[in-house]
């Protein structure tokens, strides 16, 4: 009897231990696994830059499980809905390392919560890695946080200077959310106008979640801009606010980041965009025989073009992909192939990770016209 009792608390034992390594992530339970988190907008109002990466990662992930996976295992997509929500973020994030037990996210898609689920995964020492997150505070956020999408840094400078050299403006002003992207682009493209030998008239900044903008809007008009310059984090506000632009008598050229630059709100909205001016990743659709297939077997899947949201969330999977089939989920030889990384031939172009996981990519000028996004050009760092 007593050793009856004994065996059975043996098993009791070993299933308590077996259950908490597989809750807590020191063991996961299913070894024909590979678990990728994803942390993104999946509803609210950036839904159509979240859904868009998801897709894209959905592609990615189904192609390399189709091929075999990697050394017999499947890959496993587990999603969170953040909302581009800093506090949702982090939550996300807690839940995908100590429930889910992940040793790689891709996410999140806006810089907030990047920077919320970077504070957890960076203690966690797990793998991050952004496909739109574009704030330069991401840069020195963590050692364990990457991201395909360049900085603000870059994307500010750029616009500016297209602004002063090529459209000839000598007075801006700007509208720009009070979020971590928005405020991140503001003042990149401020320093770099000034710094320029141009002046910013007006400096018009509004929260989250409003809607009337006509007060910042009056104070722009009244500023008489040569250019307008809008950082929505989210197309929603981007839209009302070139709508009640215009139609309280801005007449001047709008530019703005990329947001307002996804294929399917222009597609959406091809006449209130009309003329707008907007800096994004470039991608070779036709010419990059990468980005070609991915375009192709996303129209095949879900019956539309990728934009290049898609095509940095599509990279960042074989980008892991990759390091894996190197090294496993050993996250410490991961990060430190990934700051290896150097003309890694994605759609996206050659990728080549700087010391601190931002990439080097070019940035493209895009104008809308006629409901098409068209090209102005590249410029590289």
């Amino acid at each position: 009897l007593i050793m009856a009792k004994i065996v059975t608390w043996i098993i009791v034992l070993a299933v308590l231990i077996v259950g908490g390594l597989a809750i807590f992530g020191g063991k996961d339970a299913n070894s024909s696994v590979i678990k990728i988190g994803f942390i993104g907008p999946l509803t609210g109002d950036a839904v159509a830059y979240g859904e868009s990466e998801s897709r894209a990662i959905q592609i990615a992930i189904q192609e390399l499980n189709a091929a075999g996976g990697i050394d017999g295992k499947q890959f496993e997509l587990i999603s969170e809905d953040a909302k581009c929500d800093p506090q949702i973020g982090g939550t996300a994030a807690q839940k995908l390392v100590n429930i889910d037990g992940v040793k790689v996210i891709i996410g999140g898609a806006c810089s907030g919560e990047t920077l919320a689920a970077a504070e957890v995964t960076e203690s966690a020492r797990v793998i991050l890695i952004s496909p739109s997150a574009s704030s330069p505070k991401i840069t020195n956020a963590g050692d364990f946080l990457f991201r395909t999408y360049p900085s603000d840094a870059l994307a500010g400078k750029i616009a500016a200077k297209y602004a002063l050299e090529t459209l000839g403006v000598k007075k801006v002003a700007l509208i720009t959310e009070l979020t971590d992207y928005g405020q991140a682009l503001r003042e990149v493209f401020k320093e770099a106008i000034t710094n320029g030998g141009g002046e910013v008239v007006a400096d018009e900044t509004y929260a989250s979640g409003d809607a009337d903008f006509r007060t910042q809007i009056l104070k722009v008009k009244e500023s008489k801009p040569d250019v307008v310059y809008i950082v929505p984090q989210t197309p929603t506000p981007g839209l009302a606010l070139l709508k009640q632009g215009k139609e309280n008598g801005i007449k001047v050229p709008f530019m703005t980041g990329e947001v307002l630059l996804d294929r399917q709100v222009v597609k959406e909205n091809a006449a209130l965009l009309e003329g707008l001016i907007g800096v994004e990743t470039g991608v070779d659709w036709e010419g990059n025989p990468k980005a070609k297939a991915f375009a192709e077997a996303h129209q095949a899947k879900f019956g539309t073009e990728p934009g290049t949201f898609a095509a940095n969330a599509y990279d960042a999977v074989y980008l892991i992909a990759d390091a894996i089939r190197a090294h496993g989920l050993d996250t410490e030889k991961i990060r430190d192939w990934l700051y290896a990384v150097e003309n890694w031939q994605g759609t996206v172009g050659a990728i080549t990770m700087d010391e601190n996981g931002d990439p080097l990519l070019g940035e493209n000028i895009r104008k809308i016209v006629k409901g098409e996004v068209t090209d102005l050009g590249v410029v590289t760092p």
